[in-house]
């Protein structure tokens, strides 16, 4: 007989083996009451107006030109509501009814929907974490999480089961851990490492409750901050996943997110991976947890592993492709900022889907011009009748999108009755301290150039060096103490 040593790796066997189910009926349970939470803050804060129903134009991502806020009303108590209302509140109910478990399948299937669908209709609202909860929110149909401790459970005994295959384990560990390691490889970047935008960051929070003060601008501070929080993207997967150093592990997650609520805005984030980053422990870590509590030892005999009944030859060689796949693109999409042109804190082309967490602070100054060819006038558009304050902020440092609003405007001046007015942008940034410079070509008619499928063209290169010491002047003296070049347009509205 064969020693197990000397047997040969069988993947497809590996990953539909059996391991307990706690682990994922708690990751359920704090997947849907952290999701439930977000979309009644969301409705009761009035974000879901500010987001989708306030905006007039609204920047979808590449491909994703179709996906636009459904324009249906609904009135009810004397009040108005958008479809987007409706949809947040089946969020909200959809989340509640996977926390426990009630007709998950269709629940997960209709959250996912729902999730997914908001979070494509504005790149302008991007966060690292509603692109992972869009990623979690679309896996989550295919885990078998509502067989135990659920209300489904309850009332269909037959789907009762203590055990899951390995495969499910080994998904959601290697998607929550794919933000840490690269959001760790993204930081393995000159400015970060050099202390920007770090040291910015650290000046401007010196007026924290509790933690701040001016302890938080001292250089050894901020070049320990920006080195440990490398190493700590990088090495925290490995951390967990080895069973003697998963404790310290969990213990610094911990303390790195909980730090990470107070000095950011990143609302759900830091208790959504807390909860989350569980997955790393045993499988049975709930049921050891929950005996140690009533003190008694545990037995791990108690899972009936004789009741398994794995999947069909078809579907496990089926499941372990797929598995494959998603695993491979998830590894390779986030990379492409290292082969694709540009700089991708300066011009953002690769910035959405690759984990770039806190690795650039831009100041922007963005001014657009609208020009009638026939009459040589030109003038200044007022960019608050088209976009809100929240847009503005994100369109300013995005060259595309500053593009896009140019295309909007030129369509909306042409309904208007002005044909042909050519739009340019002026459009200055200050990447991590440097001195600004302009983004976008401003000799570009952006209104009527049409939206290139690769790199932009009117892309300026980043040519301002690094510099320790930030510049420091405010936005109404940027154009006179930085020598622009602009065409006649532009020399024209501004005498």
């Amino acid at each position: 007989m064969l020693n197990n040593s000397s047997e040969p790796f069988d993947l497809t066997e590996r990953l539909h083996r059996p391991v307990a189910i706690d682990w994922l009926v708690f990751y359920r349970i704090a997947f849907g009451s952290v999701m439930c939470w977000y979309a009644c803050k969301f409705l009761s804060s009035g974000t879901v107006e500010l987001f989708y129903t306030i905006p007039l134009i609204h920047f979808p991502y590449d491909g994703f030109e179709w996906v636009r806020p459904v324009d249906v009303k609904f009135v009810f108590d004397e009040q108005t509501y958008e479809f987007i209302h409706f949809q947040y509140l089946i969020m909200a109910l959809t989340a509640f009814m996977i926390a426990v478990g009630l007709f998950y399948r269709v629940a997960a299937i209709l959250f996912a929907v729902c999730f997914v669908y908001g979070f494509l209709i504005d790149k302008s609202y991007y966060q690292n974490h509603y692109y992972l909860v869009s990623l979690l929110s679309l896996q989550l149909p295919f885990l078998p999480a509502h067989r135990a401790c659920s209300v489904d459970a309850y009332f269909f005994p037959s789907i009762r089961s203590q055990l899951v295959p390995t495969w499910t384990l080994w998904l959601i560990r290697f998607q929550i851990g794919v933000p840490y390691f690269f959001g760790g490889i993204a930081k393995i970047d000159p400015d970060w490492l050099r202390g920007q935008p770090m040291r910015m960051s650290m000046a401007a929070k010196t007026d924290l409750p509790l933690i701040g003060g001016p302890w938080m601008e001292q250089e050894w501070v901020v070049m320990t901050l920006v080195w440990g929080g490398m190493l700590f993207d990088i090495l925290i997967v490995p951390g967990l996943l080895y069973k003697k150093t998963r404790p310290l592990a969990y213990i610094l997650a911990v303390g790195f997110h909980l730090a990470n609520s107070v000095i950011w805005t990143i609302g759900i984030f830091p208790w959504f991976m807390i909860l989350t980053t569980t997955v790393f422990f045993e499988p049975d870590w709930p049921r050891r947890l929950f005996v140690w509590i009533r003190r008694k030892s545990y037995v791990s005999s108690s899972i009936d592993h004789k009741a398994w009944k794995p999947a069909s030859a078809r579907m496990q060689n089926l499941t372990t492709c797929f598995f494959i796949l998603y695993v491979s693109w998830q590894c390779l999409f986030p990379l492409r900022s290292f082969v694709y042109p540009g700089n991708s804190n300066w011009d953002e082309y690769t910035h959405h889907f690759a984990w770039h967490m806190l690795l650039r602070a831009k100041e922007c100054g963005l001014r657009i011009y609208a020009t009638d060819p026939s009459s040589g006038r030109s003038g200044t558009v007022d960019l608050r009748s088209y976009v809100t304050g929240r847009q503005l902020g994100v369109i300013s440092r995005d060259p595309r999108m500053i593009h896009q609003l140019c295309r909007f405007i030129a369509e909306d001046l042409e309904q208007r009755g002005h044909r042909g007015i050519e739009i340019r942008a002026l459009a200055l940034i200050s990447l991590n301290g440097r001195k600004p410079q302009v983004v976008v070509d401003p000799s570009v008619d952006l209104g009527h150039l049409p939206l290139p499928s690769g790199y932009p063209d009117y892309v300026m290169p980043l040519t301002e060096p690094f510099r320790h010491d930030a510049w420091d002047y405010p936005l109404s003296e940027w154009e006179h103490r930085i020598d622009l070049k602009l065409p006649p347009q532009m020399q024209l509205s501004s005498r």
